[in-house]
This record gives C-alpha cells, structure tokens and sequence, in this order.
C-alpha cells in the first residue's frame, strides 16, 4: 500500500473491480498493513476484493482483518468463495469464525466443506469455551522417532506449506501418543545419520484438552513456550495452542477484567449500536442506583449535625472521595495478583494484611495534610482532628475491602473483577461518611464551642 493510498481510493478500486491497482496497492506490504485499510471499508466492500482476489491471494489479509468485520464479510462472499477461503484458515481460526454464524448460515456453509475438514470444525466445536480444545490448531508437525534427521528434514519440508508454524516439531508413537518433540534449532544441528528418538527431548510439557485457557496462558508465559501441545486423556497428541492464540487471550481477559471494573458487559464495542449500549450499560447504573440511595441515607441519618456545622458539608466528599481512589487502587492490585496466580489461599491473609498496613499509612499522610488544610481554612483543631481520624478510618476501610472483594469473589468461583468496584465504592463513601460525621455528631459541642 503506497502512502498515497486512502480507504476511497480502494473503495473505487474495488467498486471498479480494477485488480491491478488493487494489487500494486497492496505490493510490498505487510498484510497487516494492507487490513488496516480494508477494516475502513464496509463488509460488503471487503467481501468483493476477496472475490476479485480470489480465496488464496486475499486470505493472508483478511486473516488480519478485524474478527467482527470478517464475520459480517463472509456472509457477503458467493458461496464458492465462502468455501474457498474458510478451507484454507487454519484450523483454530475457522472454527471460530464458524462458530458466530448464524446456525442456518453454518448449516449451509459445513454442507458445502469436505468432509474431512467439517468433521474437524465440528470435532473442536464439542469442546468448552474456555478449555485449551477451543483455541487449538490441529496444523502441527508430527515426526515417528525411528526416522533419521534426514528424513525428518525431508518429511518436515513436505508438512511445513501446511502447518501453522513448524519451530516445535512433535514426536508420536503408532498410536499418536505424545512420546517427545524437538525444536527446528534441534533438527538442523543434530547428525543427520542420527535418529529422532536418540535427539528428542523425552520430558515434554503439555496441557489436557479440557484445561482452563487461562492456566495455559499462565504456564505457556512461565516456561516461554511459542507454542504448547495439547493432549487427550490417553496422552494423544490432539492439536498445539501457539502464542499467538495465547496473547488473544489475554487480550480477551484483560480487556473482559478492564470492563468488568468499569462495570461493563464485556459484549459492548465501540461500533455496538446506541440501543445495545443502553442495553447492557443500564443493569448496571440501576444497581449503582440502589448504592446510591444507601449513601445518600447514610448522610441524612446525620442531617441536624450537619445543620448545626455546615462545613462538614463541605469536606465530607473529601473523605469519601479519597477512600474510593484507594480502594480502587487495592482493588487493582489485587485483581491483577489474582489473574496472574500471584495469590494463594494461604496468601489471602497476608494480602489483606499488607493493605491494611497501605492504607493506615497512607491515611496519616494524607489525613495529615487534609486536616492542616481544613485547620488554615476554618482555624478549629477539632475539626481538623475528626478530619484526620476519618481519613486514616476510611483508608484502612479500603484497603480492607479492595481486597477482601475480589478475594471473596474468587472463593464463590465468580470473576473477581465482577462488580468489584461497586462493592468497594459504595463500602468506601458510605463508611467514610459515617466515620466522619458519626466523629463529628460525637464531638459536636467540641466543634460548635
């Protein structure tokens, strides 16, 4: 794609059906370069150059192309195309495009495959949304110990053209059992009159197909995998996860862990339609509703203190709006700890313990300075010493509960990003107001003398 090329220019092309400009666009470029300028067109338009491209030619750019507008396209393509372009994705990304059509669309599109490769996207279909089955490639190479390096090479070259990537070469028995592998790095600098089996490495990691996705992304970052096998329950090798599926992943979770703390539903995009947002957005405001309520109880209960003190009035939001900022920052923490498995049962307490610890510290600090400030601005000490009090009281409050929330959660097998940051608002504001004013109501004589 030359500089000069804009998403209109293409737009044109492709209207025109003028495949060489089209192609002299594209030239010498990456095709993730070249999907970024096709993302700006309409599905219809993204169907039609893979049309005019052909299956083959634009597959490596529209595997690039945005998973939303890919699904949207396909259902644009002729039903040649549809084919031709869905048999040659990889195994784990067909499965995935297949699996948010429309089940009569689906129906009509398995029916046109091969057998064999609909029998595969079904085979990976049977398996669990988060399990390691979803998200693997069954495009892995495969090696017999008995054969020589340089047949193995030999072999290799043969399989490579097919296979995702062939930097990790499996070694299986007769009966596909997972018995060693060999890196490419191996091969080239082994003997070539040695045998795989006297080279391969023996002790090999692997995951079961029904494990969490997310503790194989974990393992696969620890042992800095690019790619990890997965096998059955007989220790068959079914099919490899390779980094690239992983860091999706943990793209997915760490976005799905960023909405859930903004209490979002993780289906909302950006393009999602004004009525969809309002959709999955107002559960959520209707619950912080029901917070709101009960913080705005928690101060009337103190309504005739605040009459006879009015500048309570004035920096009671202080107090709480410094609490829900630390508990927000516990929470933080203690939800990325958990993501990552940084955090045991048998860490739980020391965890709560150390946030305990952050916020009573912090809660000198900056009750120190609050309470100085409000001593300059109204000259009572008592005021500037109840101040001071509520700071240190509601920081140790969200300490606490910025991680006692997210911990709980984990325990009752939910997300613990799942509302948290509701629980520990609403924990914050209303505990911060009635430290501070249930002080103020106490020592109100001190304050009013």
């Amino acid at each position: 794609m030359t500089r000069e090329t804009s998403a209109l220019d293409l737009s044109r092309w492709i209207r025109d059906g003028d495949c060489g400009a089209i192609a002299q666009a594209f030239q010498g470029r990456h095709p993730a370069d070249a999907a970024r300028l096709l993302a700006e067109l309409t599905p219809q338009e993204v169907a039609r150059y893979v049309e005019l491209a052909g299956p083959s030619e634009s597959l490596t750019v529209f595997e690039f192309v945005p998973f939303e507008l890919q699904k949207e396209s396909i259902q644009h393509l002729s039903r040649d195309a549809r084919v031709g372009i869905i048999s040659l994705m990889s195994p784990d990304d067909r499965v995935d495009l297949v699996e948010e059509l429309d089940e009569a669309f689906r129906d009509r599109l398995l029916s046109r495959l091969m057998q064999a490769e609909k029998q595969n996207i079904l085979n990976l279909m049977t398996y669990p949304e988060d399990s390691a089955g979803a998200h693997m490639t069954t495009d892995y190479a495969m090696l017999r110990s008995g054969a020589t390096i340089r047949d193995a090479l030999d072999q290799l070259r043969l399989q490579a053209p097919k296979k995702e990537t062939i930097y990790y070469v499996y070694v299986v028995d007769q009966g596909r059992h997972l018995i060693g592998f060999l890196s490419l790095r191996d091969l080239i600098m082994a003997p070539s009159d040695k045998l795989v089996g006297e080279v391969m490495r023996r002790k090999v990691i692997s995951v079961h197909v029904h494990e969490d996705i997310e503790d194989v992304a974990k393992e696969m970052t620890h042992y800095d995998f690019l790619a990890m096998p997965v096998v059955d329950g007989e220790e068959r090798l079914v099919g490899i996860i390779t980094y690239d599926d992983i860091f999706d992943v943990m793209e997915e979770e760490a976005t799905e862990d960023m909405y859930r703390l903004a209490n979002l539903d993780t289906e909302e995009k950006i393009s999602s339609p004004l009525h969809r947002s309002v959709k999955l957005r107002a559960p959520w405001l209707m619950i912080n509703i029901c917070t709101a309520i009960l913080v705005a109880y928690s101060v009337h209960m103190f309504s005739s203190t605040i009459e006879q003190f009015v500048a309570l009035a004035a920096l009671m939001p202080i107090v709480a709006m410094l609490g829900g900022n630390a508990g927000n920052q516990s929470l933080t923490v203690v939800v990325r700890a958990l993501a990552l498995g940084e955090i045991t049962d048998q860490s739980n307490w020391r965890v709560m313990l150390k946030e305990l610890g952050v916020g009573a510290s912090n809660g000198l600090i900056c009750g120190l300075v609050i309470g100085g400030v409000s001593f300059l601005w109204y000259g009572n000490l008592w005021l500037a010493l109840i101040l001071w009090i509520a700071m240190i009281g509601n920081l140790l409050l969200a300490g606490f509960c910025g991680a006692l929330v997210p911990i709980t959660l984990r325990k009752l097998k939910l997300d613990p990003a799942l509302g948290s940051s509701i629980f520990v608002t609403t924990a914050t504001d209303v505990g911060g107001f009635i430290i501070f004013l249930g002080l103020a109501t106490l020592l109100l004589r001190f304050l009013v003398g």
